[in-house]
């Protein structure tokens, strides 16, 4: 009799641990085959900043022009195990999408002390329109996203636990960080800075966060060594987006971003919930994260944002907004749905034919088509092009890393091909890409037309044999 309650205590307790992985294991699972079936439906092939990374994949170094080299390098490791495909290019952005998710999860578990927090994290951070669109494509985002995401948990452990382990592992993710994007730098400075105004200031008389540092630091050396090499080039890059001749003035965009990374902020105009988002239990996670607002207003005004660059900052609202209470959930994901409903929707170009004149996701579709119907079976000794984009995509549907080079016949800025030196002959035969409205006035090219295509909107492409002057 008792044996056979052992048993079945013993069968329940492995029931629950069965239950308590299959739920998380079936969302993640879900959110994967939604991202990968929002390409299929609407025919995406690939973003011609995806296009780019993969020519550097083929081109490996210890880092680039606007850009370290973890990307390019993930991005290689791929194609050599699943080839030229679909996976070869986005198998560690998918795997960096779940890590964010992940890692906002368990964030909101070690704020709420509750284990329903990481499951319903699991869902917000899914349908984050930010994360779910950018969670599927092979570029720096989703990559810094996760690193950006590990440090917050790491932080917030750290808070809770006040264990100098957890400045190690800051180290190792900021550096990691980095050599995905150099934005990595400002979640562990602003925290610093807020060290600096609280209790916390003692920290700074503890060598663990000095070591944390110099791990961070050789983790990202390549980049500085690579930069001593050539010119400090991406720091003068970078420093044309803090201070521009010709800055975006565009502060109102960190709203827009705020609404598609974390939905559910529009919660806050529920007076019990700002009141709680509001209070002190959370000031060390809310201030770093208004320090790099304020830095992206400043950036606004004397250089140039995107929306895509301040979206990290908003990431750690998620959890936060999740660890304050479990009722809001139908709410927050109804606004998430609300957001995100649309943006899919208007991403078919079946149905955003009929309400827009263009097509919204054109960077990311109908090149294929384009460059089968452009080159056809032309030979060539280089392909060239004065548009990036342009030689980034032609080269990942010819399969062509190589015989690349990027004409520089206007005051367009620098790009890593620029730093690609290329011997050319007079016999070289050069196809050159252009769009149909620009005009060759080239003073190192001989070049004649071959064929125009206008299959596709922005995608007016014309052909030239060229050979150097």
């Amino acid at each position: 009799m008792h044996q056979a309650k052992r048993s079945l205590i013993s069968l329940d307790g492995i029931q629950m641990e069965i239950n308590k992985f299959l739920y998380p294991s079936l969302v993640l699972i879900g959110i994967i085959f939604l991202r990968f079936l929002f390409d299929i439906i609407n025919q995406i092939e690939i973003h011609f900043d995806e296009a780019q990374y993969w020519v550097w994949s083929q081109n490996l170094s210890l880092s680039y022009l606007s850009k370290g080299p973890l990307v390019p390098t993930s991005i290689a490791i791929s194609n050599l195990v699943f080839g030229k495909s679909y996976l070869g290019l986005k198998f560690f952005s998918y795997a960096a999408y779940l890590g964010t998710v992940l890692m906002l999860s368990m964030s909101a578990s070690k704020l709420s002390g509750k284990k329903e927090s990481f499951n319903n994290t699991l869902i917000l951070a899914g349908l984050s329109p930010a994360l779910f669109i950018l969670g599927g494509v092979a570029s720096t985002d989703i990559f810094l996203f996760f690193f950006w995401s590990l440090t917050i948990f790491c932080y917030i452990c750290f808070f809770k636990d006040r264990n100098e382990k957890w400045f190690y592992i800051i180290g190792i993710s900021t550096g990691l960080g980095i050599l995905a994007k150099l934005t990595m730098i400002l979640l562990p400075l602003s925290i610093l800075l807020y060290f600096l105004t609280s209790d916390l200031r003692k920290y700074f008389f503890n060598i663990h966060i000095y070591l944390s540092a110099i791990i961070a630091i050789f983790i990202s050396s390549p980049i500085i060594i690579w930069n001593a090499q050539n010119n400090w080039v991406t720091f003068f890059h970078e420093i044309d987006h803090l201070i521009s001749k010709t800055p975006t003035l565009n502060p109102e965009i960190l709203l827009a971003t705020l609404v598609l990374t974390a939905p559910s902020f529009l919660l806050l105009f529920n007076h019990s919930i700002r009141k709680k988002f509001l209070s002190q239990k959370f000031n060390y996670l809310i201030y770093p994260t208004l320090m790099m607002i304020v830095f992206f207003v400043i950036k606004s005004f004397t250089g140039k944002i995107q929306v895509n660059w301040s979206i990290p900052i908003f990431l750690v609202l998620i959890p936060i907004l999740v660890s304050i209470s479990n009722d809001f959930k139908k709410r927050a994901v109804f606004l998430s749905i609300l957001i995100l409903g649309p943006i899919l929707l208007l991403s078919n170009n079946k149905i955003s034919s009929l309400i827009l004149d263009y097509d919204p996701l054109h960077p990311s579709r109908g090149w294929d088509d384009t460059y089968r119907d452009l080159f056809q079976d032309q030979e060539y000794d280089y392909l060239a092009a004065e548009n990036y984009k342009l030689l980034s995509t032609a080269a990942y549907f010819h399969g062509d890393a190589k015989k690349l080079f990027l004409t520089k016949e206007s005051n367009r800025r620098l790009t890593h091909y620029d730093l690609w030196k290329k011997d050319l002959k007079s016999s070289d035969k050069i196809l050159y890409i252009s769009q149909s409205s620009n005009v060759i006035l080239s003073n190192t090219l001989n070049c004649m037309k071959i064929r125009e295509v206008t299959n596709y909107h922005r995608k007016h492409l014309t052909l030239y044999n060229c050979t150097s002057k």
